[in-house]
């Protein structure tokens, strides 16, 4: 079970540099990360929406810088979240495009945008899908990467880059991949991921290694009960004689079902031996 479907969330860095940066890298099928990614959909939005969230950033930049404002200069135009789903789980393209949809009105809802900031705010949101491979060990399954601009109509959108945001996404992403996908995340199981042959042998000679430290302190507890029995004999003790050889006798009974090395099979002959001598 899943407490939700995976999202992060990072800003976008370096202004407007950074942005086409990231676009460039979001659509590049030769990028060494998307060696294994199978298709690259552009969902909401172009490389000029990019662009557009760009220029709003470097407007109130310049704008802040004119008016001589405090603070800090923004030096983040943009926040990107990424939608990811488990491997074997494939939406087609328009489901995607509609679990898209579903969260960024979730998302001005929360932002409290007024109609009119809605409609600017659709025109700065940017969504790439990656297809990735849906069997083998390693990497993620099939994901969006949303970006959303932080600048409308003149003011920072700082509800945005603050966790209760991230919650949001998150809340909204399993609602609508339940509602258009037919897939909960509460009843999905994780894999775990195999551990290869090398660690299973690590583990099994760590549990050998185990085993025999247990066999070891068995010996030596028998060890200790045949010296208190050898006592009560010199010294007459029948009734400690006799608890102490029953004692022994339970105790190579568990070792008998043990399995023991060559050296602790010898120990324990040799410690018999002596027991049976001074008989």
């Amino acid at each position: 079970m899943l407490k939700n479907w995976t999202v992060t969330t990072e800003p976008v860095r370096e202004g407007a540099k950074g942005l086409m940066t990231r676009e460039l890298y979001l659509l590049s099928t030769s990028h060494k990360n998307h060696k294994y990614t199978e298709q690259i959909v552009s969902l909401v939005g172009s490389p000029q929406t990019s662009q557009l969230i760009a220029l709003r950033g470097e407007q109130f930049k310049t704008t802040q810088l004119m008016l001589r404002a405090r603070g800090r200069p923004l030096s983040s135009y943009a926040m990107e979240f990424c939608l990811t789903l488990p491997r074997g789980f494939r939406p087609s393209v328009n489901d995607w495009r509609l679990i898209v949809g579903d969260c960024c009105r979730d998302l001005a809802r929360h932002l409290k945008l007024t109609h009119s900031e809605t409609i600017v705010f659709k025109k700065v949101i940017r969504a790439v899908l990656h297809q990735q491979p849906q069997y083998g060990r390693n990497g993620s399954g099939d994901h969006v990467h949303l970006i959303i601009g932080k600048v409308l109509e003149g003011r920072v959108l700082k509800n945005l880059q603050k966790k209760a945001a991230t919650k949001l996404i998150k809340t909204a992403f399993n609602a609508a991949v339940l509602k258009h996908c037919q897939i909960d995340h509460r009843l999905y199981v994780p894999k775990k991921p195999s551990r290869g042959a090398r660690l299973d042998e690590w583990r099994y000679q760590q549990q050998q290694a185990r085993e025999s430290l247990e066999v070891q302190k068995v010996i030596l507890k028998l060890q200790h009960q045949i010296d208190r029995w050898l006592d009560a004999k010199n010294t007459g003790m029948i009734s400690q004689e006799k608890r102490q050889k029953n004692r022994i006798s339970n105790t190579l009974k568990e070792l008998s079902t043990c399995r023991l090395t060559e050296e602790q099979n010898s120990t324990i002959n040799q410690l018999k031996s002596s027991a049976q001598r001074i008989k």
